[in-house]
């Protein structure tokens, strides 16, 4: 498997330091536990120390708030970066604690990983971001493999993205049509995780292309989605 892309988004959430500290900590926790090492996350805003460090996380999210009095309804931008013994390069990308409810703006958080046994992670890490950042939708898959459904679901719209396993949401699961059943796993919370159904779970390009073109004109799938937020 080539680099592995996790990615969940939701709505307006507006959150404070604390809370966004305290979930990026969390993740980074659960991340390590799932590849067997403690990643040496680092960022640009941090001179000393590490990012997984509860306080240092703190550091670094209530300054960038401090910064952001312009639009603090936009929510602010975090990235960070990783190497590792399985990890040749991995990356954090997120925009949170956005409360506008502008189409165009949305919260965001982005894993990349390039390395060994990427395809072991994939379930796993999905599970995570699901649990600790509470998307409306997320999806995990190799970059190849996003290139490769980028006709059916084109890249920049607001909609779910299927990927080789796709979580979405009570309320945006509430609006899937029928006739998916062999995909869909049913999750406590409610939600639901898109995939084979067989073997690994994962979606052959083949299988996400027909349940994308499904899902094309589901509410689920619509910026006007039934669920928490449009997105």
């Amino acid at each position: 498997m080539d680099e592995l892309i996790a990615r969940g988004f939701w709505g307006p959430r507006q959150e404070s330091p604390v809370q966004i500290a305290d979930k990026l900590v969390a993740f980074l926790a659960a991340l390590d536990d799932v590849v067997g090492e403690a990643l040496r996350w680092s960022s640009p805003h941090l001179a000393d120390g590490l990012i997984a460090d509860p306080a240092n996380a703190l550091q670094v999210i209530g300054e960038a708030f401090r910064r952001n009095v312009d639009a603090p309804h936009l929510g602010v931008t975090q990235a960070y970066d990783a190497r590792g013994e399985r990890t040749e390069d991995s990356s954090i990308t997120m925009n949170v604690g956005g409360y506008s409810a502008a189409p165009n703006v949305r919260n965001a958080f982005v894993l990349t990983w390039r390395g060994e046994d990427a395809g072991v992670f994939a379930d796993p890490i999905l599970r995570q971001l699901i649990s600790v950042w509470e998307p409306d939708w997320a999806a995990v898959g190799p970059r190849s493999f996003m290139r490769a459904l980028s006709e059916v679901q084109p890249v920049g719209t607001p909609e779910p993205k299927i990927g080789c396993l796709t979580y979405l949401s009570v309320g945006r699961a509430q609006a899937l049509p029928g006739g998916i059943d062999k995909y869909v796993e049913r999750l406590d919370d409610g939600g639901v995780v898109l995939g084979s159904g067989e073997g690994d779970g994962f979606l052959s390009v083949d299988e996400a292309t027909e349940l994308a073109k499904m899902l094309r004109l589901s509410a689920a799938f619509s910026p006007t989605s039934t669920s928490r937020s449009r997105f």
